[in-house]
Protein backbone atom coordinates (compact mmCIF):
# COMPACT_ATOMS: atom_id res chain seq x y z
CA UNK A 1 0.00 0.00 0.00
CA UNK A 2 3.06 2.27 0.11
CA UNK A 3 3.49 5.10 -2.69
CA UNK A 4 7.17 4.66 -2.54
CA UNK A 5 9.12 3.23 -5.91
CA UNK A 6 11.40 0.43 -5.16
CA UNK A 7 14.19 -1.09 -7.47
CA UNK A 8 13.25 -4.52 -7.86
CA UNK A 9 17.32 -5.29 -7.89
CA UNK A 10 17.14 -3.79 -4.18
CA UNK A 11 14.60 -6.38 -2.73
CA UNK A 12 16.61 -8.87 -2.44
CA UNK A 13 17.05 -12.34 -5.04
CA UNK A 14 14.29 -13.91 -3.96
CA UNK A 15 11.87 -11.41 -5.59
CA UNK A 16 13.44 -11.63 -9.01
CA UNK A 17 13.75 -15.58 -8.74
CA UNK A 18 9.97 -15.56 -7.78
CA UNK A 19 8.35 -12.52 -10.31
CA UNK A 20 8.70 -14.82 -13.53
CA UNK A 21 6.61 -17.47 -11.97
CA UNK A 22 4.12 -14.75 -11.04
CA UNK A 23 4.01 -13.44 -13.94
CA UNK A 24 3.82 -16.12 -15.77
CA UNK A 25 0.67 -17.99 -13.94
CA UNK A 26 -0.90 -14.34 -14.33
CA UNK A 27 -0.41 -14.52 -18.28
CA UNK A 28 -1.12 -17.99 -18.30
CA UNK A 29 -4.71 -17.06 -17.29
CA UNK A 30 -5.33 -14.60 -19.09
CA UNK A 31 -4.09 -16.23 -22.38
CA UNK A 32 -6.41 -19.10 -21.66
CA UNK A 33 -9.54 -17.44 -20.51
CA UNK A 34 -9.37 -15.14 -24.25
CA UNK A 35 -8.96 -18.88 -26.11
CA UNK A 36 -12.40 -20.60 -24.83
CA UNK A 37 -12.39 -23.63 -22.68
CA UNK A 38 -9.01 -25.68 -24.39
CA UNK A 39 -8.06 -25.62 -20.57
CA UNK A 40 -11.57 -27.81 -19.44
CA UNK A 41 -10.79 -30.75 -21.35
CA UNK A 42 -6.93 -30.67 -21.73
CA UNK A 43 -4.69 -29.62 -18.65
CA UNK A 44 -2.19 -27.04 -18.43
CA UNK A 45 0.69 -28.28 -16.18
CA UNK A 46 2.80 -25.78 -14.64
CA UNK A 47 6.11 -27.29 -12.98
CA UNK A 48 7.86 -25.16 -10.27
CA UNK A 49 11.23 -26.00 -8.87
CA UNK A 50 11.75 -24.72 -5.29
CA UNK A 51 10.11 -21.24 -5.73
CA UNK A 52 10.75 -20.61 -2.05
CA UNK A 53 14.53 -19.77 -2.61
CA UNK A 54 15.52 -17.07 -1.21
CA UNK A 55 12.33 -16.09 0.34
CA UNK A 56 11.71 -15.25 3.62
CA UNK A 57 8.90 -17.83 5.20
CA UNK A 58 6.37 -14.90 5.47
CA UNK A 59 6.79 -14.12 1.71
CA UNK A 60 6.72 -18.18 1.24
CA UNK A 61 3.26 -18.02 3.49
CA UNK A 62 2.32 -15.58 0.56
CA UNK A 63 3.33 -17.56 -2.03
CA UNK A 64 1.63 -20.67 -1.14
CA UNK A 65 -1.41 -18.13 -0.95
CA UNK A 66 -0.78 -17.26 -4.50
CA UNK A 67 -0.63 -20.73 -5.71
CA UNK A 68 -3.58 -21.54 -4.53
CA UNK A 69 -5.64 -18.38 -5.42
CA UNK A 70 -4.58 -19.32 -9.16
CA UNK A 71 -5.75 -22.87 -9.07
CA UNK A 72 -9.03 -21.39 -7.87
CA UNK A 73 -9.21 -18.44 -10.50
CA UNK A 74 -8.08 -21.15 -13.34
CA UNK A 75 -11.12 -23.69 -11.53
CA UNK A 76 -13.86 -20.90 -11.99
CA UNK A 77 -12.70 -19.65 -15.48
CA UNK A 78 -13.43 -23.20 -16.87
CA UNK A 79 -9.07 -23.77 -17.08
CA UNK A 80 -7.98 -26.99 -16.12
CA UNK A 81 -4.48 -25.85 -14.17
CA UNK A 82 -1.74 -28.48 -12.60
CA UNK A 83 0.80 -27.47 -10.56
CA UNK A 84 3.63 -29.21 -9.79
CA UNK A 85 5.92 -27.85 -7.16
CA UNK A 86 9.33 -28.86 -5.85
CA UNK A 87 9.98 -27.92 -2.31
CA UNK A 88 11.84 -28.08 1.47
CA UNK A 89 9.61 -25.78 2.47
CA UNK A 90 7.51 -26.57 5.78
CA UNK A 91 6.45 -22.89 5.24
CA UNK A 92 4.85 -23.84 1.89
CA UNK A 93 3.23 -27.32 3.47
CA UNK A 94 1.90 -26.16 6.95
CA UNK A 95 0.42 -22.79 5.08
CA UNK A 96 -1.08 -25.29 2.60
CA UNK A 97 -3.02 -26.95 5.33
CA UNK A 98 -3.59 -24.03 7.22
CA UNK A 99 -5.53 -22.96 3.85
CA UNK A 100 -7.13 -26.18 3.88
CA UNK A 101 -8.70 -26.51 7.61
CA UNK A 102 -10.18 -22.50 7.21
CA UNK A 103 -11.94 -24.04 3.78
CA UNK A 104 -10.14 -21.57 1.20
CA UNK A 105 -8.84 -24.78 -0.64
CA UNK A 106 -10.04 -28.24 -1.12
CA UNK A 107 -7.82 -31.25 0.24
CA UNK A 108 -9.03 -33.54 -2.68
CA UNK A 109 -7.21 -30.81 -4.81
CA UNK A 110 -3.83 -30.80 -3.35
CA UNK A 111 -1.50 -34.11 -3.54
CA UNK A 112 1.52 -34.67 -1.73
CA UNK A 113 4.55 -37.13 -3.49
CA UNK A 114 7.73 -37.67 -1.29
CA UNK A 115 10.69 -39.18 -3.03
CA UNK A 116 12.59 -41.20 -0.50
CA UNK A 117 15.75 -42.58 -0.51
CA UNK A 118 17.15 -43.93 2.53
CA UNK A 119 21.02 -45.41 1.34
CA UNK A 120 22.89 -44.50 -1.81
CA UNK A 121 22.70 -47.55 -3.40
CA UNK A 122 18.93 -47.64 -2.68
CA UNK A 123 15.86 -47.24 -5.12
CA UNK A 124 13.72 -44.40 -4.78
CA UNK A 125 10.89 -45.37 -2.85
CA UNK A 126 7.94 -43.04 -3.57
CA UNK A 127 4.87 -42.43 -1.65
CA UNK A 128 1.87 -40.07 -1.35
CA UNK A 129 0.82 -37.94 1.56
CA UNK A 130 -2.80 -36.21 1.80
CA UNK A 131 -4.26 -33.35 3.35
CA UNK A 132 -7.54 -34.60 5.72
CA UNK A 133 -10.36 -32.07 6.11
CA UNK A 134 -8.71 -30.04 8.98
CA UNK A 135 -5.73 -30.07 7.13
CA UNK A 136 -3.26 -32.33 8.59
CA UNK A 137 -1.02 -34.63 6.50
CA UNK A 138 -1.65 -37.94 6.78
CA UNK A 139 1.72 -40.64 5.71
CA UNK A 140 3.83 -38.15 6.37
CA UNK A 141 7.43 -39.07 6.96
CA UNK A 142 8.68 -38.67 10.85
CA UNK A 143 11.23 -37.08 11.04
CA UNK A 144 11.06 -34.81 7.55
CA UNK A 145 10.19 -31.14 9.57
CA UNK A 146 11.64 -32.76 13.10
CA UNK A 147 12.75 -29.61 15.18
CA UNK A 148 15.03 -31.84 16.91
CA UNK A 149 17.41 -32.00 14.74
CA UNK A 150 18.32 -28.30 15.51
Amino acid sequence: DSKTEINLADTGFGFSQVLPILTQLWWLGRRESRRGNLGSSYPVIFAIEQPELHLHPKLQSFLADFFIASVKAAKESGLNLKLIIETHSETLINRTGHRIANNECNADDINVVIFDKKNLNDSINIKTANYDKEGFLNNWPLGFFEPSII
